[in-house]
């Protein structure tokens, strides 16, 4: 038993892979690796995309939140001037109102009966000026300061979001 066997090398043609099957299964992993690459390129730019239009809504809606508050402010603005111009009213009104019973009671003539009021001079409602004052102005007239400004600044906002 010290002699050692020797096989004989067998080495039969369809062992070995052709060189078509290596080329074919090549392509095919470049393929898959370029087709990957590429799911990754747009998947980042659809990201980017979402985010400048997430972005631009935001915006949007803070120029939406901001234009109404403006306009509460404005509101809240003309209802202060409108209850101080009704205070000033009030007072200045209060002094006349007295006069003008004092003058009627002055008026009156030595049997009693009061003078005939001036023909021209209509009578009003309590806290209303006489004349064409008590006509409203349809869509004339200047917008207030507030108004204004507000305005401006919406403009100037809006022109700021193109």
């Amino acid at each position: 038993m010290s002699d050692k066997v020797v096989l004989p090398r067998l080495d039969l043609p369809g062992q070995k892979t052709h060189w078509t099957v290596v080329a074919v299964i090549g392509g095919g992993v470049l393929v898959l690796l370029m087709a990957a690459i590429f799911l990754v390129v747009v998947h980042k730019q659809q990201a980017a995309q979402e985010a400048v239009v997430r972005a631009a809504d935001a915006r949007a809606k803070e120029a939406a939140a901001q234009v109404e508050k403006m306009k509460l402010e404005a509101a809240a603005a003309e209802r202060a001037r409108a209850a101080a111009a009704a205070a000033e009213k009030a007072k200045s009104a209060g002094p006349v109102a007295a006069g003008d019973a004092a003058s009627k009671a002055g008026s009156a003539g030595s049997d009693g009966i009061q003078a005939r009021p001036d023909r021209r001079r209509r009578a009003t409602k309590p806290g209303r000026k006489a004349g064409r004052a008590n006509i409203p102005k349809l869509g004339g007239g200047e917008p207030s300061e507030a108004t204004r400004k507000s305005d401006a600044s919406v403009d100037a906002l809006l022109r700021g979001l193109k």
